[in-house]
């Protein structure tokens, strides 16, 4: 009794997991070792040295699970493995494979049975039809395919690697010619080229060639069945998620289809696409004119989606949903990113939620890079740090598949300064000197104390108690400041620092060195530790009038770094770095510093604080991709002079001139409505959706503006009443005093106002976000 095989489309078996948070990788001998029952626990060697990132329960179990009965998707895993790692699996290419009954492999009836298993068993692993898998969200295991190119069936199918895998199939005679001949070994395994899926599966008809015997009614309703599969009627196969198979294949199926003998006297099926009046009515006509009451209702539904659709766009264009911004990293620039996030909020027609995390520059550019469990998608919608990408996370960027190209925007330069709390009477006086060598000494714990001669000798008027030990403030986690700190001392002084340039240092762990999370927490480590040193932005010191270490410059210039700002030291630097940086914003910056430049009036430790931005935004919502390009261009602008007014230095027009041509780079979302800036009074144009207005006006910030004014006053008063020359000994100072305890207080009911002003507005933020207001939100942590 001959058959025929018809070949009528194609798809991918997956394999699938339930590890929490992992992003997992397998090669086909790995995954023998784990459904052979050789590999039972996830965190094997094996496993770990594909997954080094993979963070398990040591000795966590593997869950296994495998179909029971005769299984396509069984065959297509086996049939796999026998042909790529034969020495690793042997059970060969079997549809009911002899599975190991040890415990941890459970049997599943069905897809829907190894849907459910994988749903609910952590730690567990499968496979089926790719796209059952998909259309439910299982986390999915990357497989390298013959070319070495490692990458998820739902990645493979979207560039085409299921219908590649049909053509290379094809092209090495896989299928034979003969319909009726044996096609027990016919596969399209592991099949060459770039973007292949290696596990791909041939669906088929299997049709006796002899119908002669069929009932004939039976017999013409199959040929017709087969006449629709075959032509792909109404594009089924798509619709279905299947990949329709290459033209050569379709021919030959055709043809063999066209071999089957039917029974004398069938009346075979007609298929009615225009109207055929009359014949249409014949009994043997399949018409597309007859429709069901449930196509009818199917038709409706997608029609009030299609409607729904359509709302939410009007309402996005409209104002109706909130548009939302959230980046990440460096803390220095926290409170100049607050101010403009939510002056674009206040001045937007459309709502606006934009928030920051101040989290440190390291921990900015993890959450930028991804990992395993956000699948390699970036955790914000920008980063930002005073440090360019480490090579390694730019490595990994542009080893992702496809690469991740980022550009780097130059917005700020910025000081780190060296502050202590060194008792001024101990040093007779005199500023505290130390140079980049001594430095390195105390910052590597070879210098302990501060009657060190290294450091009596360039301060020869300090007096200190014998052996005073010298408390050493350090950050911890990736920083930007450390890598300030770090990179001077190895440019400075290689031979006494052996703690490398990057922002997480091996800090000494003896006596003396202490960890501080956060520039607010070094502040209060100098503020509250007496003899000890530490790092800071500049302009946080300063603030806190914390006393500073004088660093000599290239040209020998000795001075602290609130001296060397107020001569213009820290933009002198960027002039003289402008050289060190790349004419390419998306290459590797991961060397780029401006540290000890030449020059007078230089600074010798200058942060470039930078945003990262991925350069291909194609993919992100157009409200988000619309709120990030508006919110480089008030940055990298400068709009409202916020860069000075957070005591930050702008760079250069030549560095100025490299951050706004990498920002024309970034592509953007098709259909994007960008945001228009009104900065003069444009009548109708400025009440437009994406219109960010400078004329509208924030109450708060008015109220604001006049309680800052009262406090300069006030605090001019205090300071003129408390200058006063003292009175003869025979006259009373007491209404003085009263004066002076009087303006106080109204200086503290002010301040009450503007805090609680301040507390309204979050209150109006949080409402608003919810969702007819806006919300400003920064988080307080690492700089």
């Amino acid at each position: 009794e001959k058959m025929v095989h018809l070949p009528f489309c194609m798809g991918p078996i997956g394999i699938f997991h339930h590890v929490p948070g992992a992003l997992l990788t397998m090669d086909a001998c790995l995954l023998a070792k784990i459904f052979g029952g050789n590999i039972t626990t996830w965190d094997h060697a094996d496993i770990k040295a594909l997954n080094p990132g993979l963070m398990v329960p040591a000795g966590q179990p593997i869950k296994v699970g495998h179909r029971v009965l005769g299984s396509s998707s069984t065959g297509g895993l086996a049939g796999y493995l026998a042909k790529t790692c034969p020495a690793s699996w042997t059970f060969g290419a079997c549809s009911v494979c002899p599975w190991p009954t040890t415990a941890g492999f459970t049997g599943v009836d069905g897809t829907t049975g190894m849907q459910t298993y994988i749903q609910d068993n952590t730690f567990s692993i499968g496979y089926m039809e790719a796209g059952r898998g998909h259309d439910f969200n299982l986390h999915e295991v990357s497989i390298p395919n013959k070319n070495g190119k490692t990458r998820t069936s739902l990645q493979s199918i979207a560039l085409g690697g299921v219908a590649q895998a049909g053509a290379e199939a094809v092209t090495s005679g896989v299928f034979p010619s003969d319909a009726s001949a044996d096609w027990s070994a016919v596969n399209v395994y592991n099949m060459p080229g770039d973007p292949t899926w290696p596990i791909v599966l041939v669906s088929y008809l299997y049709v006796k060639k002899d119908q002669t015997a069929t009932n004939p009614k039976t017999a013409a309703a199959l040929k017709a069945f087969i006449s629709r599969i075959l032509n792909n009627y109404v594009g089924v196969v798509e619709e279905f998620g299947f990949t329709s198979p290459p033209t050569l294949v379709k021919t030959q199926t055709l043809t063999a289809a066209a071999t089957i003998v039917y029974p004398t006297g069938m009346k075979s099926f007609i298929e009615e696409g225009a109207t055929n009046p009359i014949g249409g009515m014949a009994t043997n006509v399949i018409s597309s004119k007859r429709i069901a009451f449930d196509d009818y209702a199917r038709d409706v539904m997608t029609a009030q989606i299609l409607s729904l659709q359509a709302t939410v766009s009007s309402l996005t264009a409209n104002g109706g949903i909130t548009t939302q911004l959230h980046g990440s990293g460096t803390t220095n620039p926290k409170n100049w990113f607050a101010k403009a996030m939510k002056l674009m909020e206040e001045r937007a027609r459309l709502p606006m939620v934009l928030t920051y995390r101040a989290v440190g520059s390291g921990t900015g550019q993890q959450e930028f890079v991804g990992n395993s469990a956000s699948s390699g998608m970036s955790y914000n919608d920008f980063g930002a740090g005073d440090i360019p990408m480490s090579k390694a996370y730019y490595d990994q960027l542009m080893a992702a598949d496809p690469a991740q190209a980022m550009v780097h925007l130059p917005f700020a330069l910025g000081a780190i300064g060296i502050f202590h709390s060194f008792p001024s009477g101990d040093l007779g006086g005199a500023a505290l000197q130390l140079d980049a060598c001594t430095l390195a000494k105390i910052f590597s714990g070879v210098i302990t104390t501060w009657n060190d001669p290294a450091i009596k000798a360039q301060n020869p008027n300090i007096n200190v108690p014998a052996n005073q030990l010298i408390m050493v403030g350090h950050r911890v986690l990736g920083s930007s400041s450390t890598g300030g700190l770090a990179g001077y001392l190895d440019k400075k002084c290689k031979a006494s620092w052996s703690l490398g340039s990057g922002g997480v240092v091996a800090w000494p762990t003896t006596a003396g060195f202490i960890a501080a999370d956060g520039s607010p927490a070094m502040q209060s480590f100098l503020k509250n530790k007496m003899y000890a040193i530490g790092y800071l932005d500049a302009g946080h010191g300063h603030d806190f009038n914390i006393p500073e270490v004088a660093l000599t410059n290239l040209n020998g210039k000795t001075r602290s770094s609130q001296q060397s700002i107020a001569l213009g030291g820290v933009a002198e630097a960027g002039n003289q770095g402008i050289a060190n940086f790349p004419v390419d914003a998306s290459a590797d910056w991961s060397g780029v510093n401006i540290y000890d430049m030449p020059g007078d009036n230089t600074w010798p430790i200058v942060l470039v604080s930078y945003m990262y931005v991925k350069k291909d935004q194609t993919s992100t919502d157009p409200q988000t991709a619309a709120a990030l390009k508006a919110f480089i261009q008030t940055i990298l602008q400068n709009y409202d002079l916020l860069c000075e007014e957070n005591d930050f230095t702008p760079p250069s027009t030549a560095l100025k001139n490299i951050a706004l041509a990498a920002a024309t780079t970034i592509k953007y979302p098709s259909g994007m409505v960008a945001f228009e800036f009104e900065t003069d009074t444009a009548a109708y144009t400025g009440m437009g959706a994406n219109t960010i207005s400078l004329k509208r006006w924030s109450f708060d910030d008015y109220e604001r503006s006049v309680l800052k004014a009262q406090i300069v006053d006030l605090t001019a008063r205090v300071d003129m009443a408390a200058w006063k020359p003292e009175p003869p000994a025979h006259e009373s100072s007491s209404g003085d005093a009263g004066l002076i305890v009087g303006i106080i207080a109204i200086i503290v009911s002010a301040v009450s106002i503007c805090v609680s002003s301040g507390a309204l507005l979050k209150a109006k933020g949080t409402a608003k976000a919810d969702p007819s207001s806006t919300a400003t939100m920064i988080g307080m942590g690492q700089a």
